[in-house]
């Protein structure tokens, strides 16, 4: 009976130490599989990382991108904005120019006017004879009709240069227009 018995203690210790041994291979495998499962959450959080990090790199650079393109726009809109105010500013000038340029020729022409109109009546002064005051009362009204005709000449041009002056500043200005 101690044979059975000691068999059986040496069956029960073999059992045991089996048990002990397919624990441990347990245990071994549990903590393998835990490390494997823990290696494989941090590899995808680290890719998951690197990837939010691409993805805000990438918003970065558009952002930028776009910032640019807003600073290009502005600076195209205002360097073309300085261009036409400057062409308004020589159009302006030019019609300026063109306006003091007539009223000189206008005050030109009235000096001559002033002037011929002076020596006509010195000259008849000095045709003047006592007798020939009926002449000299027709001569003046001649003279009269002239220096009307020549006024309303002068008017006429100057109207003319008025309206010519209007019609380039509005073609300088409908050219600046259809330019922009």
């Amino acid at each position: 009976m101690n044979k059975y018995a000691a068999e059986e203690q040496a069956a029960a210790e073999a059992a045991r130490s089996a048990a002990r041994v397919m624990a441990e291979r347990i245990e071994a495998r549990k903590r393998e599989l835990a490390e494997k499962k823990a290696a494989e959450e941090a590899e995808a959080m680290n890719k998951y990382a690197a990837e939010e990090q691409a993805a805000a790199e990438a918003s970065r650079t558009m952002a930028e991108r776009i910032e640019a393109r807003k600073r290009e726009l502005a600076e195209k809109k205002a360097r073309e904005e300085a261009e036409a105010m400057e062409k308004y500013a020589a159009e302006e000038r030019a019609a300026a120019e063109a306006a003091r340029t007539m009223a000189e020729r206008i005050e030109a022409r009235k000096r001559e006017l002033a002037e011929k109109k002076a020596q006509e009546e010195a000259e008849a002064m000095s045709h003047l004879e006592a007798g020939a005051m009926e002449a000299y009362v027709a001569e003046e009204q001649a003279a009269a009709d002239k220096r009307e005709l020549a006024e309303k000449k002068a008017q006429e041009e100057a109207e003319a240069m008025n309206k010519y002056a209007a019609e380039e500043q509005a073609a300088a200005e409908a050219a600046r227009q259809m330019q922009e």
